[in-house]
């Protein structure tokens, strides 16, 4: 028989990589999937999900024996999978020159607004 995973540790390295990947920060998986929105696929909220549950389940004697270890560790593959996708450095990059974009248009929309009313 395979030896049951440590699920609080599996929940404290999703956590890490959170924290790390998207800056969030939150005591539980749940709620560290909920802050981060729509940043992750639905694939790695389903995995949370089945996270999450598999360790609520284990503290109930009869449920306890019904979860799918396997399952939890295809989640966390999953999820862990989608995290190591991000780049931190790069989503701040893109972070910033998506702001700076933003008032680039903004000044160049007031400058023609502005002209026009002058000369026009």
């Amino acid at each position: 028989m395979q030896a049951e995973p440590d699920l609080d540790a599996i929940e404290r390295k999703a956590l890490a990589a959170l924290r790390k990947q998207l800056g969030v920060k939150a005591r539980d998986l749940p709620r560290g999937m909920k802050r981060v929105g729509r940043r992750l696929p639905r694939d790695a909220h389903r995995a949370a999900e089945v996270i999450s549950t598999a360790k609520a389940h284990l503290s109930h004697p009869k449920l306890g024996r019904m979860v799918d270890h396997h399952a939890v560790l295809t989640a966390e593959a999953v999820l862990h999978r989608h995290l190591d996708k991000i780049d931190p450095k790069e989503r701040r990059k893109d972070a910033i020159l998506s702001m700076l974009g933003a008032q680039a248009f903004n000044v160049i929309y007031t400058e023609s607004s502005s002209t026009r009313l002058l000369t026009g």
